[in-house]
């Protein structure tokens, strides 16, 4: 090999939407193992957010913030 490094990209996991506070733009999400996931609107990079409502299948990777895990890359399933 050259040296080079690859990059490697968190995970893509899935859960469902489990609270939504769509006025002031955030929410949770259940993943599939359990855990409780922070969210924004800022975060959804596929689909609406009128559609973001509870029990929706996601997809998203999953980073850790100053508070804890948040999600990234969120994608509605359909």
């Amino acid at each position: 090999m050259d040296g080079q490094t690859t990059k490697h990209h968190p995970i893509l996991l899935h859960g469902i939407i489990d609270r939504v506070f769509p006025d002031v733009g955030y929410g949770f999400i259940k993943a599939d193992d359990g855990k409780e996931v922070y969210f924004e609107r800022d975060n959804l990079t596929t689909g609406r957010w009128e559609d973001v409502t509870i029990d929706r299948k996601v997809r998203f990777r999953e980073a850790i913030g100053n508070k804890g895990p948040y999600a990234m890359n969120l994608a509605l399933s359909n």
